[in-house]
């Protein structure tokens, strides 16, 4: 069978790659198969139904009849206050509404007091938080003492998010249990979570701060037997530095063959071998870098690209970096 890669059905579908790779993650595409991080897709594959809603004919704005549909109308003086502040915008209220529901990643919206006046169904179902009546409302960010667990200088930057600034955070460790205690969810969603977290002010037409929303997307996450956890976090974060499998087995406590043969029961490869997964990984990433030739992306990841390194690449992959780079851009 003839396989076409996401770049070539956008092109003959005349969309764009990433609702073809949406529609490939959801299964709406017959025979599509993923290799490694690329998906191939029949030739003859038909195109899936547009799922997208239709506009209205007179207006070209998103019925109310759809929404009433959906029981997606506003409800309270909160989200309609929330949503007037985008009246400059020229946004339909409804739509916005049901962009931050159905978004996929958690959204935080926050007053200038730091109470969380809404958040999405992402944020519930990571954080296995019942309803959005158990923290909306009642949850204020600025008196959590969740925060204190990442310093003081992760809180002032929090602060300064509710002084008007854009703040960033990268790679920043989840503290799980206290936050299964402040929502008093009484499970373990995961064993360790890193987040990318952006807060942004939000401000009227007469320039007054009136909410700051947080958005959250999950860089890495680790479920597991609790050595395994440590094992993963600890390659994750050493990944530009040499494979030292001792001084991996100190931080989990564990015998060099003990550990290796648990590492590959619950992984399903060897240390090493999710060692050299992360660094592919990562020369991936800087593949996508136009600025960088295929020889200084490796040599970013602390490889060389003339070594052993690039056949890795190739077995793991499907390709050589050159072909990679060349599919990509």
């Amino acid at each position: 069978m003839e396989y076409l890669t996401i770049k070539e059905v956008s092109e003959k579908w005349g969309l764009g790659s990433r609702i073809v790779t949406l529609h490939c993650s959801e299964g709406r595409i017959n025979g599509a198969t993923k290799k490694g991080n690329l998906w191939l897709i029949p030739k003859d594959a038909p195109k899936p139904d547009d799922r997208r809603r239709r506009k209205s004919h007179i207006s070209g704005e998103v019925t109310d009849e759809v929404f009433e549909k959906d029981n997606f109308k506003l409800k309270d003086h909160t989200q309609s206050s929330f949503v007037s502040s985008f009246k400059s915008l020229n946004v339909n209220e409804a739509l916005l509404l049901r962009i931050i529901e159905f978004f996929p990643y958690p959204i935080h919206v926050y007053s200038p007091d730091g109470m969380m006046v809404l958040t999405n169904e992402a944020c519930l179902r990571v954080m296995h938080i019942p309803s959005k009546d158990h923290i909306v409302g009642k949850f204020n960010v600025l008196k959590d003492p969740v925060i204190d667990k990442w310093g003081e200088e992760v809180r002032a930057q929090i602060e300064r998010s509710f002084q008007g600034e854009v703040v960033h955070f990268q790679n920043l460790n989840m503290p799980i249990r206290g936050i299964i205690d402040r929502f008093e969810t009484g499970e373990l969603c995961f064993d360790s979570c890193y987040q990318n977290i952006i807060c942004y002010p939000i401000y009227d037409d007469q320039n007054r701060l009136v909410y700051v929303v947080h958005v959250f997307v999950t860089s890495r996450l680790y479920d597991g037997k609790e050595e395994m956890v440590k094992a993963k976090e600890y390659i994750e974060n050493h990944w530009l530095e040499e494979f030292d499998i001792d001084e991996l087995v100190s931080v989990v406590n564990l015998s060099r063959y003990h550990f290796t043969r648990l590492f590959k029961k619950h992984t399903g490869m060897t240390p090493y071998g999710y060692y050299q997964d992360v660094k592919i990984r990562k020369i991936k990433e800087k593949l996508c870098d136009k600025n960088l030739s295929v020889t200084q992306a490796f040599e970013s990841c602390g490889v060389d690209y003339n070594g052993n390194y690039s056949k890795i690449f190739k077995v793991k992959v499907g390709m050589t970096p050159s072909q990679y780079r060349a599919f990509i851009t």
